[in-house]
């Protein structure tokens, strides 16, 4: 469905732009967050430069930034969204840090809901799998979408049947963001489980998953149900020119998905860590 709204937001990013994406990823994923301003000129995508953090965290001066992005011919009045990229953790891959984690989205959430107004994000983050018979981690970029008030509510109340329309209307910064809970699960005061609220959005067609490597015209994956399988599609016409970074090697090698289902990820550890929902200071 070329149509979906997440697939529209992505075909808008230049190849060059995919690349930084990558390479930004390839040079922190095993220590450190990274993030950027999107930028949109002349109806396509680019990046302003990366800042980096620590595993889960960022502080930015956005007034900084601004002046560092304008040396790459971008102002501020064209700047769109934000991109950041989840890290490992002790050389793992934890299942929740392929999600927008509570820290990334209430605010957008509740900007959206209350202002009815459109807001993009993405984040990228190293998913392992098999490539020829060899264990390879993929850096792959979650495109998520809060269209209008009506559709991110539709998607809540998918996610949380139970709720009511006034639950709903009441989370706010003050109750809405994970804690540990001592089960080790992540909870948080207003009763929502922000990962389910986003595979929702990906059944109504407003996330989705790229994979982004690959040689050109490489395959996307599906974002429904992804939290333990994720299917792989053909990705319609962007030329992506990327590579494979594989596991444990530092050359970087051309590999083509195959557009079958993609297995669960084999050493990648299920929870998701409190620790991972610190604030970040770009906002």
């Amino acid at each position: 469905m070329s149509s979906e709204p997440w697939k529209e937001e992505w075909s808008k990013f230049t190849p060059e732009a995919i690349e930084e994406m990558k390479e930004y990823s390839d040079q922190t994923h095993l220590h450190r967050e990274w993030m950027s301003y999107v930028y949109e000129k002349g109806g396509q995508y680019h990046l302003g430069k990366p800042s980096y953090g620590d595993e889960s965290r960022i502080e930015v001066n956005p007034t900084e930034k601004a002046r560092e992005d304008s040396s790459k011919g971008l102002s501020e009045g064209e700047r769109k969204w934000t991109i950041h990229g989840h890290p490992l953790k002790d050389g793992k891959i934890y299942t929740g840090r392929q999600y927008f984690s509570s820290t990334d989205i209430l605010q957008e959430f509740v900007k959206s809901r209350d202002g009815d107004e459109k807001v993009v994000q993405y984040v990228v983050y190293p998913h392992e799998q098999e490539g020829d018979g060899k264990k390879v981690i993929h850096n792959r970029v979650r495109i998520l979408v809060f269209p209008n008030r009506s559709t991110i509510l539709k998607a809540m109340k998918m996610a949380h049947p139970e709720m009511t329309d006034e639950q709903i209307m009441a989370i706010s910064e003050q109750n809405g963001y994970n804690k540990n809970a001592t089960d080790g699960s992540l909870k948080n005061e207003a009763g929502v489980d922000w990962f389910a609220f986003q595979e929702a959005l990906g059944k109504l067609g407003y996330m989705g998953i790229v994979d982004i490597e690959g040689p050109k015209g490489g395959k996307s994956v599906e974002a429904a149900d992804t939290m333990f399988m994720q299917n792989a599609e053909s990705g319609g016409t962007n030329m992506l020119m990327l590579g494979l970074v594989a596991l444990g090697l530092d050359a970087i090698v051309k590999w083509k998905i195959t557009g079958t289902i993609l297995n669960a990820d084999y050493t990648t550890h299920e929870g998701f860590g409190a620790d991972f929902e610190s604030r970040h200071f770009w906002k």
